[in-house]
């Protein structure tokens, strides 16, 4: 998992994915990291846009994802808790 610096300094040098970046992490966590283990969402927009980037939601296949043509998802038994993967 990248620290949101990190991850901002890749976005910098031309990365154009935060899946490393994770909203939700427990794999590192559970081996001993020392990084936060979530990131709200609006964290993660945050940091792209202030790295100069603009973020996009893109699903498995890297088409961007217009949530306005979903149905509502039910609430989130956490509200600061999204899962989702971000790409610039």
């Amino acid at each position: 998992m990248l620290s949101p610096s990190i991850a901002q300094i890749a976005l910098r040098f031309g990365a154009n994915d935060l899946d490393g970046t994770v909203v939700e992490e427990k794999i590192y966590h559970d081996a001993g990291a020392k990084t936060s283990e979530f990131t709200p969402r609006s964290e993660l927009e945050r940091l792209i846009r202030a790295a100069g980037r603009v973020p996009v939601e893109r699903d498995t296949l890297y088409r961007p994802v217009d949530r306005s043509k979903l149905p509502p998802l039910p609430p989130p038994t956490r509200p600061d808790l999204v899962s989702l993967t971000l790409n610039v």
